[in-house]
C-alpha cells in the first residue's frame, strides 16, 4: 500500500506531503479543484508518460515520491532481486520531471520508466472511466480468468513451451527456405565446386609458382651470368685465365711472405680469395648445367598462374588460402543438400513434439479457465444484483482458437444480457457506462480475493449514479477495502461517508495564482465537507444533520 505521498512543483501543487491510511479513503472536492492532478502524479510514479509542461511554472523541476509498504509481496521481492535493486519492506518510488525530460528512481537507484511501470503493476491499480474500456478487451478478459484460476505458474510454463515451439517452428521455416533457395542454385554451386576441385588447390602453391615462373622467365639471363662467372677459369688465345693469374700471384706472394709482415697478410687474403673463387666457379658451373631450358615447363607454370589468378578474380579473393575456403564452403552447401531430407525430418519431429507439449499445457489452461469462469458466475451475479444492475445475466464465452497463441488456445468474451428478454451479447456492445463501471467494481471485488494487489484507486467511477445505487457502490468499495487499500475520488456524499478516511482537495487563490491543496478531515470538519456535498456552498443545519446521520449510520457498516 501507499503509506506516504510527496508532491512538489507539479502543475498547481507547490508542495504536498500527506499520509495515506489502510482501508477505505474517499478523496473529495469541487470540480476543477485538482483531484485529477493527484491521479496524474500517482500515475507518474507508476511509470506513466511524463510531460515537461506539468512542471509548475517558475520551478526547475517537479518531484513526485511515494513511500510504499511492500512486505508480504513475494512477487515484488523477486522483481527486486531479478533487477538487482536494493529491497526494503518500505520502498520509495520517485519521479523527477524537468523541462528537458524525466528521471525515475527506486530506493534512490536510477531506473528506467519501463522498470518503474513494471513494479507499479504489482502495487497499484488505477481504475477510471477510461479504464472501463478494458472490459471489452479480450486480453483483459483472459487475464481476469487467469487471475481467478491462479494460473500464474501454469501460464509461465505454457509461455516458455510456446516460445520454444515458436522458435523451433521459425527455425524449420527458415531452414526450408534456405534449402529451397540453395536447391534452385544447386547446379550453379556444383559447377563452381567442381571447377575449384579440379584445380587441385594446394595452400601456399601460388607463392611457389610465382617463384618458379619468375626463374623460368629469366633462364637465359641466368645462364649467361653463370657462364660469365665460369669463364673466369677459361683460357683465351693461349693467355692464362683470371683464376690462373690469381693462383700465380698467390704463389709469388707466398714466397715473399716471410720477409715482410704486410706481404704475409696480403698473401693470406689472396689465398682465401683464390679458394672462394674456385668454389664460386664450381657451383656456377654445376648450376648452369642443371638449369632446365625446357620451354614446356615455362608454359605449364604460366598456365597454372593464369588459372589461379582467374579463379581468385572470379571469386573475389586475394590468396589461394581464401580460394580453398571458397571451395570448402561450396562443398559444405552440397553436403547440406545431400542431408536435407534427414535434417528437415528431424526438425519437423522436434516441432511436432514441442507443439504437442504446448498444446497439452494449453488444454490445462483451458480447463482451469473454464472452471474459473463457472466459479465466477454466482459471486458476480450476486454483486451485480447488489449494485442494481437489475435483471442482468452474465456469462463467459470461451472458444478454442485454431492455432496456439502466446496465451494458449482460448478466445474469451464477456457476455451480458441486460434483462431476461434479451440475448447475451458482448458486454462492451450492450452495457451502459454506468453499468460497466459497476460491473468492473464487482469484478475487481472478486479479483481482490485472489490477486495480491495492495492498492486500488477508483477515479470517479460513480459518475452517473446516485441515491441507493451510490450507497450500494460505496458499500462494495468498503468491503473491498477489507482486503486492500482503496482510494476513491468521488462526488457522492453517500460514498464519502462510507470511507474510513476522507481527503479534501481544494483550490486556493493567492496573489500569484491558484494552488491545489489536499487536507485530511476528521470530526466536525468532515461533517462540514459532507454537508457541503449534500447542499452546496450554503451549509444548512439540515445538511449538517444529514451528514452526521450518514456518518453515524455508516459506523454500523
Amino acid at each position: 500500500m501507499i503509506r506516504h505521498l510527496y508532491i512538489k512543483d507539479f502543475i498547481l501543487i507547490r508542495e504536498l506531503s500527506i499520509d495515506l491510511q489502510p482501508g477505505f479513503t474517499a478523496i473529495t472536492g469541487e470540480t476543477g479543484a485538482g483531484k485529477s492532478i493527484l491521479i496524474g502524479a500517482i500515475g507518474l510514479i507508476l511509470g506513466a508518460r511524463a510531460d515537461s509542461k506539468t512542471v509548475r511554472q517558475g520551478a526547475n523541476k517537479a518531484i513526485i515520491e511515494a513511500e510504499c509498504s511492500i512486505q508480504n509481496l513475494p512477487d515484488v521481492r523477486a522483481f527486486f532481486e531479478k533487477n538487482d535493486l536494493d529491497y526494503s519492506d518500505i520502498s520509495i518510488l520517485r519521479r523527477e520531471l524537468t523541462p528537458n525530460g524525466s528521471r525515475a528512481f527506486i530506493n534512490d537507484t536510477p531506473v528506467t520508466t519501463s522498470l518503474l511501470r513494471q513494479i507499479g503493476e504489482y502495487l497499484v491499480d488505477i481504475h477510471s472511466q477510461h479504464h472501463n474500456m478494458l472490459i471489452g478487451n479480450p486480453t483483459f478478459q483472459l487475464s481476469v480468468l487467469d487471475t481467478l484460476a491462479d494460473n500464474h505458474v501454469l501460464l509461465d510454463t505454457y509461455r516458455s513451451a510456446y516460445h520454444e515451439y515458436h522458435q523451433t517452428q521459425k527455425a524449420l521455416k527458415e531452414e526450408k527456405s534456405l534449402i529451397e533457395a540453395q536447391r534452385k542454385e544447386e547446379d550453379y554451386i556444383r559447377f563452381q565446386y567442381n571447377q575449384l576441385e579440379e584445380a587441385k588447390l594446394v595452400e601456399g602453391e601460388l607463392q611457389e609458382v610465382e617463384s618458379q615462373l619468375n626463374a623460368a622467365q629469366h633462364t637465359q639471363g641466368i645462364i649467361e651470368a653463370l657462364s660469365a662467372l665460369v669463364s673466369l677459369d677459361e683460357n683465351y688465345s693461349d693467355s692464362p685465365s683470371i683464376a690462373e693469374q690469381i693462383s700465380a700471384v698467390t704463389k709469388q706472394l707466398l714466397r715473399e711472405s716471410s720477409h715482410h709482415p704486410k706481404v704475409s697478410e696480403l698473401s693470406e687474403r689472396l689465398t682465401s680469395l683464390q679458394i672462394e673463387l674456385s668454389d664460386l666457379i664450381g657451383e656456377a658451373d654445376t648450376l648452369r648445367d642443371n638449369i632446365d631450358l625446357d620451354p614446356s615447363e615455362k608454359t605449364r607454370l604460366e598456365e597454372r598462374m593464369d588459372l589461379l589468378q582467374s579463379l581468385m578474380y572470379k571469386h573475389n579473393v586475394q590468396t589461394d588460402t581464401e580460394l580453398i575456403q571458397v571451395r570448402d564452403e561450396y562443398r559444405s552447401k552440397l553436403d547440406r543438400l545431400s542431408l536435407t531430407d534427414e535434417h528437415i525430418e528431424h526438425l519437423q519431429a522436434e516441432v511436432d513434439r514441442l507443439h504437442e507439449k504446448a498444446k497439452g499445457l494449453a488444454k490445462k489452461l483451458h480447463d482451469s479457465r473454464a472452471k474459473a469462469s463457472k466459479d465466477l458466475l454466482p459471486d458476480l451475479h450476486e454483486l451485480m444484483k447488489e449494485l442494481a444492475i437489475a435483471g442482468a445475466t452474465f456469462d463467459v464465452d470461451i472458444r478454442p482458437t485454431a492455432t496456439l497463441t502466446p496465451t494458449g488456445m482460448d478466445e474469451v468474451s464477456f457476455m451480458l444480457a441486460t434483462n431476461k428478454n434479451t440475448h447475451l451479447q458482448p458486454i462492451h456492445e450492450i452495457a451502459s457506462g454506468g453499468e460497466v463501471s459497476r460491473f468492473m467494481l464487482a469484478l475487481k471485488t472478486i479479483i481482490a480475493k485472489k490477486a495480491v494487489l495492495p492498492t486500488v484507486i477508483f477515479d470517479e467511477i460513480d459518475t452517473g449514479v446516485s441515491g441507493e445505487v451510490a450507497d450500494r457502490l460505496g458499500r462494495v468499495m468498503y468491503r473491498l477495502s477489507q482486503n486492500l487499500q482503496v482510494l476513491s475520488i468521488t462526488h457522492l456524499p453517500q460514498i464519502a461517508a462510507l470511507a474510513d478516511h476522507q481527503l479534501v482537495v481544494q483550490k486556493t487563490e493567492e496573489d500569484n495564482g491558484f494552488w491545489t491543496e489536499i487536507t485530511p478531515v476528521k470530526g466536525n470538519e468532515r461533517v462540514k465537507q459532507l454537508a457541503s456535498m449534500l447542499s452546496g456552498t450554503e451549509l444548512t443545519s439540515a445538511a449538517m444533520d444529514n451528514a452526521r446521520e450518514l456518518l453515524k449510520r455508516n459506523k454500523k457498516k
